[in-house]
């Protein structure tokens, strides 16, 4: 086939292509698309990349290289590659509202057995302080000393501080890391923190029930609590997906298990930032302002509320997305 038959005969694909390219150039790239379009790219950008490999086996026209060249380069980019802000900042969207719900809700489970866990070191720590009070020190660390005393009193009574809430968003997601990462140790060290996470938290109940100040101690600790507690819960539960990936692989090898749940465990993780960003802000600028108890158990409520819908609300990915990831199958 001569050159002049060859674009005559491959041209309308040629054409169709750049003229899908050219429709997602915007900001919005393959959003600017309908679902056909998008469907068409998969396709497309394989025949375009077979006649650019047989242009340049045959040694055809420099200026038809570089265009069918120039073709694929722009395919694959607005395939595989976030080029611009708008389209990067989407995809972060897309991760939080669709891929990171739509996860957590396959791995319900896990996120369960962590919160049990925790539940299940709450109640050990509560029983046991309220048949022997004398043993609370068993149980809550030394460096917490001062805010126990503070509990004590049912004064606790900070003004807002920025620099305190960064403080607690750093060691709140440290505190997630951990219990995430400790799940490469087949998950006995992540059970350990989760049970101890439901101890500290029970202890303290037991002694607010003790002193009479159940009143000022939820309304202090709801507020940011329960996103901070459902982060970590999501932590611990990809903790015990890694575990479960090196102890249980099934038909898998173990590296292949490791592999394919740890990305998953490691999505989890991702999807908790902003639940410890909302925690620390509202424990350094709310939680403990002179507010009365009802006000700050109301916004536990609601913003409880939300977070929960969020997360566990049954949703599908957009048939936009689902078509972006059959094209990209198609042209893989």
């Amino acid at each position: 086939m001569d050159e002049r038959d060859f674009v005559s005969k491959k041209r309308e694909v040629w054409d169709r292509l750049s003229a899908i390219i050219e429709k997602a150039r915007g900001t919005k790239g393959l959003r600017a698309l309908d679902r056909s379009e998008i469907l068409e790219l998969g396709p497309l950008y394989r025949r375009v990349s077979s006649d650019l490999a047989y242009a340049r086996a045959h040694a055809v026209s420099s200026d038809l290289i570089m265009h069918l060249n120039s073709l694929v380069g722009k395919t694959h980019a607005l395939l595989y590659e976030a080029e611009t802000s708008g389209n990067a900042v989407q995809s972060v969207l897309d991760f939080y509202m669709y891929d990171f719900p739509i996860l957590l809700q396959k791995r319900f489970g896990y996120f369960a057995a962590a919160f049990g866990l925790s539940v299940l070191g709450f109640l050990f720590a509560y029983w046991t302080v309220i048949a022997h009070p004398q043993k609370i020190e068993l149980f809550i660390p030394g460096q917490f000393k001062e805010s126990v005393e503070a509990w004590k009193s049912g004064k606790v009574v900070h003004e807002a501080s920025p620099e305190f809430s960064g403080m607690l968003m750093a060691h709140n997601q440290q505190v997630g890391l951990i219990a995430f990462a400790s799940g490469v140790a087949g998950g006995v060290p992540t059970v350990y923190l989760l049970f101890e996470n439901g101890i500290t938290l029970g202890a303290l109940a037991a002694l607010m029930t003790q002193v009479h100040h159940h009143d000022t101690f939820w309304p202090g600790i709801l507020p940011h609590g329960v996103a901070e507690l459902t982060a970590i819960f999501i932590c611990g539960g990809a903790g015990l997906l890694l575990g479960v990936s090196l102890l249980l692989p099934g038909r898998l090898s173990r590296v292949d298990s490791f592999r394919i749940r740890g990305m998953e465990a490691i999505k989890l993780v991702l999807g908790t930032v902003p639940l410890f960003i909302f925690a620390g802000l509202i424990e350094g600028m709310f939680s403990h302002l002179g507010l009365q108890g009802w006000i700050r158990l109301t916004f536990a409520a609601i913003n409880g509320t939300l977070w929960y819908l969020y997360l566990f609300l049954p949703r599908r990915r957009p048939e936009s997305i689902i078509a972006i990831a059959n094209a990209r199958n198609l042209a893989a």
